[in-house]
């Protein structure tokens, strides 16, 4: 019983983004003149829910918060359409400062909201015949191994030497006769003294160098086909015309691709270039490149199942113009999913981290006004 408890806990922690229904908090305050009247508690009531609507945007990220204020005086005419029910937590009167205070939490129709929001875009303004035909290239990837490098130290050793050496010396010598009856002999005796005094200095300076190279990387790379659908639909839902890529990019850029992800987090100029080429022979203006870093599975101590982290980075490229350029980037976001066993969890947290990263590509694109 308990881990068919901890397995429902785990299913709904690992699809928070798909919710269409969330609770949430709002805090909102007025002044008044004298006294708080029903008028003036129901504008703070009003405005709590409003900055409920709001806090959920601004949690979702910089570009959905872009995004709300476009929509934002819809909302506010119309509450009652975005807002399943509303509870009031706490009322606070402050006579001395003449301000009335309430907090509220609210239960908000997310699918509401992302529908106002759809027709509120640049996708949504125009007709079908004037969106632009996008092919995002989404590639899965795991550490396949870590070459790590010793560190290479150079030791240095200057030696300077100074030395003086002082010398004396003295000789002393006699000599003497001595005659005899019928002959003369001499003799002589000589004694030398020398000393030699050697003074030395040894000066040492020690130093060097020490060189880290950085870990080299590769990667697996595996398909991502699963997701397909999955990523397909939210593109198109946002109004978006999605282009397979199969049926678009030439027979070696998959290959490349795949080649220069498994090296590094960046493409090949060549690479790059050969998939301009061929999205422009196909008049495809848009290029959404996203890349999904599968970390090791570990258990989850909340739930005791198997937790798996996929960290995603995304940008997308106009091809429109001389020169491609980049309107949309995604920084590096992680998303998770849990289960019974690394291999339900990767699923879990793949699926997750695909439709959350093109809903992320999306909220941008119409934060830039790019349909």
């Amino acid at each position: 019983m308990k881990k068919l408890i901890a397995l429902c806990a785990g299913l709904l922690l690992a699809v928070p983004g798909f919710t269409q229904v969330v609770q949430i908090k709002g805090v909102a305050t007025v002044k008044y003149a004298t006294v708080p009247t029903d008028a003036d508690k129901e504008r703070a009531y009003q405005n709590a829910q409003i900055a409920a609507i709001e806090r959920y945007f601004a949690e979702s990220g910089e570009a959905e918060s872009q995004n709300f204020e476009a929509i934002q005086g819809k909302i506010e005419a119309n509450l009652d359409k975005f807002l399943l029910s509303t509870v009031v937590l706490n009322e606070q009167d402050q006579p001395s400062l003449r301000k009335y205070s309430v907090a509220v939490r609210a239960e908000l129709n997310v699918a509401k909201l992302k529908n106002t929001l759809k027709s509120a875009s640049a996708t949504g303004q125009v007709s079908t015949g004037e969106k632009s035909q996008m092919v995002y290239v989404f590639v899965g990837r795991e550490v396949a191994s870590v070459k790590a490098f010793d560190e290479r130290v150079v030791k240095r050793a200057e030696v300077t030497l100074d030395g003086s050496a002082k010398t004396s010396s003295s000789v002393n010598g006699r000599e003497g006769e001595s005659l005899g009856r019928n002959a003369i002999s001499t003799n002589a005796s000589v004694r030398k003294n020398e000393s030699v005094a050697l003074k030395q200095s040894v000066k040492v300076e020690t130093g060097g160098s020490t060189v880290r190279k950085a870990d080299e990387t590769d990667y697996r790379v595996f398909s991502l086909a699963s997701q397909k659908t999955a990523v397909t639909s939210v593109f198109s839902q946002a109004g978006y015309l999605v282009a397979d890529p199969d049926f678009v990019l030439g027979d070696q850029d998959i290959p490349s691709v795949n080649k220069d992800y498994s090296k590094g987090n960046d493409l090949a100029p060549a690479t790059m270039r050969s998939i301009v080429a061929s999205l422009r022979k196909a008049n495809v203006p848009l290029l959404a490149l996203a890349t999904f870093d599968v970390n090791p599975a570990a258990i989850d101590e909340a739930t005791g199942l198997q937790r798996v982290v996929v960290s995603v980075t995304g940008r997308v490229l106009d091809l429109r113009g001389a020169l491609p350029r980049e309107i949309a980037a995604v920084p590096p976001v992680q998303y998770f999913g849990l289960g019974a066993d690394n291999a339900t969890a990767q699923t879990k947290a793949l699926k997750e981290a695909s439709a959350l990263a093109a809903r992320e590509i999306i909220s941008r694109l119409n934060a830039a006004g790019v349909y």
